[in-house]
């Protein structure tokens, strides 16, 4: 008779823990839950707080290393030098302003991107793909007219911990080579805290006119529709001041003849 209470008695102590692991359960889920909205809440915040405030953010933190630097510089010099007053208060602080405005231009070339380097960068590689060259018939020139997008670059918050989202940037541009015209799409990536001339080329790809399918000198065609395609969006905007050129050279020519004449209508006026 002991055997089968044992077993009852154990039967018992099951469902009771099972019955007290579903209570706490359910009481621990609200809970998870709640905390994991106001995580993500103050990461919002957060980042809320840093697109708004970013500059004076920044210019704090700048004030406050040219300080402290100041102070440092002037504490060292003054154990081994006699300096004046003078020398003590615009000498160092001038130094110490010039080595963070120094320190920020550093930064800031290694965490943002140029356009015009991009540019450079992507003819330079275009120059030099024999398949490019081909199509488009060597030497290859670009023009004035581009578009670019930049994405990214800004503060983000994972798992509360700040980290700086990678800069993107898209940009379109039209050929020429000797033979035909063709446009240039890119999407580069900054690589963190590299120097200002590395950038990772996602996609460098020609479409060129008459040509069938596009030339990737770099990416291919599922790089080209990241971002639900945001580079051919880019596109109209090229093409329609592409073709709008030569009325506008022809409203310029206008307004120069214009202006030539205006001096003589006003001689045979008077």
């Amino acid at each position: 008779m002991e055997k089968p209470r044992a077993v009852v008695e154990s039967v018992k102590n099951s469902e009771f823990a099972e019955g007290t692991k579903g209570a706490l359960s359910a009481v621990s889920a609200p809970v998870a839950k709640t905390l994991v909205s106001y995580r993500e809440a103050l990461k919002l915040q957060i980042e809320a707080f840093w697109r708004r405030n970013y500059l004076v953010v920044v210019g704090a933190v700048g004030l406050a290393a040219c300080l402290l630097l100041w102070k440092v510089m002037f504490g060292i010099a003054s154990l081994f030098v006699s300096l004046s007053e003078g020398m003590a208060k615009y000498g160092f602080l001038a130094l110490a302003a010039a080595m963070v405005t120094f320190s920020g231009m550093v930064l800031k070339a290694r965490y943002t991107i140029n356009p015009d380097a991009v540019y450079r960068i992507a003819m330079r590689r275009l120059n030099t793909s024999a398949d490019v060259l081909k199509a488009l018939g060597a030497p290859l020139s670009g023009t004035d007219i581009r578009a670019y997008v930049m994405t990214g670059g800004g503060l983000r918050i994972n798992n509360l911990k700040p980290r700086v989202s990678s800069k993107r940037c898209f940009l379109i541009f039209p050929i020429q080579g000797s033979e035909k015209r063709g446009l240039v799409s890119i999407e580069t990536k900054k690589k963190q805290g590299q120097a200002s001339s590395l950038y990772d080329f996602k996609l460098l790809a020609v479409d060129i006119a008459g040509h069938e399918g596009r030339i990737y000198v770099a990416g291919d065609e599922a790089e080209y529709k990241i971002g639900g395609g945001l580079i051919a969006e880019l596109r109209d905007p090229i093409v329609k001041a592409m073709a709008a050129q030569n009325e506008f050279e022809a409203q310029d020519d206008k307004e120069e003849k214009e202006m030539e004449e205006a001096p003589a209508l006003k001689a045979s006026e008077s």
